[in-house]
Order: C-alpha cells, then sequence, then structure tokens
C-alpha cells in the first residue's frame, strides 16, 4: 500500500494549494487583500516507507497592492508594510475610511480607526487632510497621527481583516490620501498555477486508481 500513500500525499498537497489559489483569485478585486503562498516539502520515511509531500508554511505577499484613486478625501492608501489598527482589535489594509454620525474616522464596515492617541474625530464643518505620514487635520487643527503597525504572527481572518500581535509602526510607510489599496493577488500568475496544481491533483488522483486496480486484480487471481 506504499505507493497509494505516497500519492495520497501528494493529492492532499495539491489540494491544499488549490484552495490557496482559489482564495487568491477569488480576492483579486478586495481592497487590500494579500495573496497567500504555500510552499510543499518531502518528508522522510513514513510509516509505510517513501517519501511524502507535506504542506509546509504559508506566507503572504508584501507588495502593495495596485494604487486605486478616487478622490475620496478619507480613503487612504497605505504603502509600504504595516496595518491600520482598528478599534475592535483587529487590522487591515483596506483604507476606504468615512465618517460616522459621530464624524469618527471608522472602517468601509463602521469600526473605529485607531490613530497613536485613540480614535480619530473630526470636528463639524472640518475638512479631512491627511498626510503622508499619516497625520490627520482639520484646517489648522491636528487631530492625530493614524496608527500603522507591523503584525507580529499575522492571522488572515478573511477577506483583508488580520489578527495578530501589534508590533512598532514600520519605517519607510506612507501614505496617499483620496486613494484606496487594491488587492495584490496576481490573477494571470494564480489562474496558471491552478491549471498546474489541478493537473498534479488529477495525476495523483489516477496513481490513487491504478494501484487500487492493480491490487484488485491480484485479489481475484490470488482468489482463484
Amino acid at each position: 500500500m506504499k505507493d497509494i500513500y505516497i500519492a495520497l500525499s501528494g493529492a492532499t498537497a495539491a489540494w491544499d494549494q488549490l484552495s490557496g489559489i482559489s482564495h487568491n483569485l477569488a480576492n483579486g478585486r478586495t481592497q487590500g487583500f494579500r495573496e497567500s503562498r504555500t510552499s510543499f516539502e518531502l518528508a522522510g520515511e513514513g510509516p509505510v516507507g517513501g517519501m511524502y509531500a507535506l504542506t509546509g508554511e504559508t506566507t503572504y505577499s508584501t507588495a502593495d497592492g495596485d494604487l486605486l484613486v478616487d478622490e475620496v478625501p478619507t480613503h487612504v492608501a497605505l504603502r509600504g508594510d504595516g496595518f491600520f489598527a482598528l478599534a475592535d482589535g483587529t487590522f487591515t489594509r483596506d483604507g476606504t475610511f468615512h465618517l460616522d454620525a459621530e464624524r469618527t474616522l471608522v472602517s468601509s464596515d463602521g469600526v473605529a480607526v485607531l490613530g497613536e492617541g485613540g480614535e480619530l474625530q473630526i470636528p463639524e464643518f472640518g475638512d479631512v487632510l491627511i498626510g503622508s505620514d499619516g497625520i490627520v487635520r482639520s484646517g489648522s487643527d491636528e487631530i492625530g497621527r493614524i496608527q500603522v503597525v507591523t503584525l507580529l504572527n499575522p492571522n488572515p481572518l478573511g477577506g483583508n481583516r488580520w489578527g495578530g500581535e501589534a508590533g512598532e509602526r514600520p519605517e519607510g510607510t506612507s501614505m496617499v490620501q483620496g486613494a484606496v489599496e487594491g488587492s495584490n493577488a496576481d490573477t494571470m500568475r494564480g489562474m496558471i498555477e491552478m491549471i498546474e496544481a489541478s493537473r498534479y491533483f488529477e495525476a495523483q488522483q489516477k496513481a490513487i486508481q491504478t494501484s487500487d486496480d492493480f491490487r484488485a486484480r491480484l485479489n481475484r487471481i490470488g482468489g482463484n
């Protein structure tokens, strides 16, 4: 049965890769989305001998997504490393912010965006001015600075939300007001990788089926 287990490990690894690629493709237009990459490795002797393909570490691309300019003054695109911090303890690179009824700067789904000193509230009738350094002003008044953090042990929560432990503000990161960051998923490469992974998965399935058919014939011969 060694050959079946080896082929099954290859099929399982290919399926994990297909799942990751599908997730990337599904979020090709999700603002602030970061593409995932799953690596594989060959393990040593298993319980029945032979080399096994195992799913390895999943990493996330740190490349900037496309800069999508829309001229909305509360929208902000990050350039460089880091994530915006939100009041519910999650993080995002989706800068489609707006002002709620209390004129607090909030995320697309209404969670307050954190400044380095807490939530950011814009005075009544004040214009929103956001500098490349993240400092928010209303007229000549400085409101605060949008908090940007590195993430230790980043954990994707779905879409463009992340969990993890907040680290220090990354160096070299800047912001562009009136724009948002698109997904950094490479859909063309993803389609090619999906075809390749699908073919590999099908090949492993065929190997399992061939091995099973061979043993069935041996059993029939042995029973005669």
